[in-house]
């Protein structure tokens, strides 16, 4: 989504260089716009036979698409506390962090750049089954996998799968 006003004072944005790099300009507010990346989390979970739960999205992007439970961060909310929070309204599952994987980037739908953090957990007690934005969830195994939309989602799947955390282990 382009942003063509001004957020402060809803005067028309313009094209303006900084230093090397043309960013939105208010003059009004004699102000540049900073568009800067917005923070997520991504839940990875496997079983015991190292297949890992993915979510069938029940809301866009990516409607009807596999991919790892996710959600964005709340104001005055850690992303440690997000990641729980989302697994548990997406998959019913209580869970807890053990470690987080790394962090992601790449372009939005609805903002120009998100941040992922991806968070590896083990399930302390409860049924999978989906819930809030997931219309279906299924463990899934790393040569089976389905096609993941989410190019952060790729990666982290892949990171899992070739050694970068010691979950495998």
């Amino acid at each position: 989504m382009k942003l063509l006003f001004c957020p402060q004072c809803g005067e028309k944005l313009v094209s303006q260089k900084e230093n090397e790099t043309v960013r939105l300009y208010c003059k009004t507010c004699n102000e540049f716009i900073y568009e800067n990346p917005v923070p997520v989390v991504a839940g990875i979970i496997l079983d015991r036979e190292n297949k890992i739960l993915l979510i069938k999205r029940g809301v866009e992007p990516c409607i009807g698409k596999w991919t790892l439970p996710t959600g964005f961060i709340e104001v005055n909310e850690t992303s440690e506390k997000c990641i729980v929070r989302e697994i548990k309204e997406e998959t019913n599952l209580d869970c807890r962090i053990k470690e987080l994987l790394g962090v992601y980037q790449q372009k939005g739908w609805r903002y120009k750049s998100v941040i992922v953090l991806a968070y590896v957990l083990d399930v302390i007690k409860g049924e999978a089954k989906a819930g809030d934005d997931a219309i279906d969830i299924c463990y899934f195994n790393f040569i089976d996998l389905p096609k993941i939309p989410f190019k952060s989602h790729r990666e982290i799947i892949r990171d899992i799968y070739k050694g970068k955390s010691n979950i495998l282990q």
